[in-house]
């Protein structure tokens, strides 16, 4: 007796969202072709469970319904799986089977097929100000993380940009040590912060150590690519600025020499989008990132003269928070000629201090003595107590694991002093 012919066994295999979605199998053959089909959830770790045709929900008990039996009465039969949400991820497994006096067109005897379901995943976006690299920088804001981090969460198999608006202050610690202020590049009050300022970090396990050598033997190089960054280790210091040049199995070649003990842990960043997505398989963009410090006075607190002789000149002041050595301050009676206005030295006080000129350069036929008066306001030019960053990170796709995307401080904050 000739066996009847199932032709195909259709299915939509393209990965899952992490939203519930219903899908149809469609099994097409001659009439009086038999089939089971089963429709069966891998959990990872946990325990298997299996699609009831009866209630269409995944149970972990497996019965007869369980089972979908069925027998072509046309040319096709189909019947829907309804496949739950799920924010992590899953496998399921499609099985068909031809039944008695039936076969399978490709001569298999049976059809198996999987289906991944994105999971979801988050993405933080984080200022750091350079902590890891140097734990004292953490004293001169008002928080470690200097303001709180955003998050986004997606599935894995999104496409389309996800916007996420970021608007972060970092505010200057109020303390006699640490409160000299925050300084833009080139002493502006308004930064263009560039994508390659942005990064995503790993760490990694020194396996074997290592003496003043380019070579590097880690545990493992998962998500590794050249040209990221060692920027710093558990235990020791990073030398130089080195860089990932090569990769060969689970050994690295850098750009300079380093001597790191067995075992240490070494933080590697991946900085701008494109090692970014090459490393940990997310594409994020920045779109009009800008830092803007808020302006900065202080006020006069006695008379003060601005001679007409070369001399130092202190001016006291009622408080210095936010003020660095290396900036400037206009204001009246301010000259503001070639270094007159440049401050050399600040005396801490949040309501009280002093700033100084350290080389006035009086004695020009134009410079007469003037009084800069109690109560006079001085703009300070140059640091900022408040520094606004503000931007737009647009995520295309996410990552297969959560992963924080953070703004490095240190690449255009510069903390202020009070002397040289």
């Amino acid at each position: 007796m000739n066996k009847k012919r199932i032709s195909s066994i259709q299915i939509n295999l393209k990965d899952l969202p992490s939203v519930k979605q219903n899908r149809t199998i469609k099994v097409t053959g001659e009439i009086g072709a038999k089939f089971l089909i089963n429709v069966i959830r891998i959990n990872g770790n946990n325990k298997e469970s299996y699609f009831n045709f009866f209630n269409k929900t995944f149970t972990t008990s497996f019965n007869s319904q369980n089972n979908l039996n069925g027998e072509l009465s046309s040319s096709f039969f189909s019947t829907t799986i309804n496949f739950p949400a799920d924010s992590t991820g899953d496998v399921y497994k499609i099985l068909v089977m031809p039944g008695s006096n039936t076969e399978l067109a490709n001569g298999e005897s049976v059809f198996s097929k999987n289906i991944n379901q994105a999971g979801q995943t988050i993405v933080y976006i984080e200022l750091d100000e350079g902590t890891e690299v140097n734990s004292v920088l953490a004293n001169y804001y008002t928080s470690n993380p200097p303001d709180t981090a955003l998050s986004s969460t997606g599935s894995t198999t999104n496409t389309k940009p996800t916007r996420v608006t970021a608007n972060f202050t970092v505010t200057n610690a109020n303390h006699d040590t640490y409160g000299f202020g925050l300084k833009l590049p080139n002493l502006a009050n308004n930064f263009s912060i560039p994508d390659s300022y942005f990064y995503t970090a790993i760490v990694k396990t020194v396996n074997g150590a290592v003496d003043a050598s380019t070579t590097v033997v880690l545990d493992d190089v998962s998500r590794l690519v050249v040209g990221m960054v060692p920027a710093y280790f558990n235990s020791g210091s990073v030398s130089g600025s080195p860089v990932i040049t090569a990769i060969n199995g689970n050994t690295l070649t850098l750009s300079v020499a380093q001597t790191i003990s067995d075992g240490v842990g070494i933080q590697f960043r991946a900085y701008g989008p494109t090692l970014i997505k090459s490393g940990f398989g997310y594409s994020p963009s920045f779109l009009n990132f800008v830092a803007k410090g808020r302006p900065l006075t202080t006020t006069v607190r006695t008379n003060t003269v601005l001679p007409a002789s070369n001399s130092s000149v202190t001016i006291p002041v009622n408080g210095t928070r936010g003020i660095s050595i290396g900036t400037r301050f206009t204001g009246f009676n301010v000259n503001t000629a070639g270094n007159n206005n440049l401050i050399g030295t600040v005396t801490a006080g949040e309501t009280e201090g002093s700033i100084a000129i350290s080389a006035f350069a009086g004695g020009a036929s134009e410079v007469v003595a003037k009084t800069v008066t109690v109560g006079t306001e001085l703009n300070i030019v140059g640091s900022h107590k408040i520094i606004d960053i503000t931007g737009v990170v647009l995520i295309t796709k996410y990552p297969d694991a959560d992963f924080k995307l953070m703004l490095d401080l240190n690449k255009f904050i510069t903390v202020g002093a009070g002397t040289e």
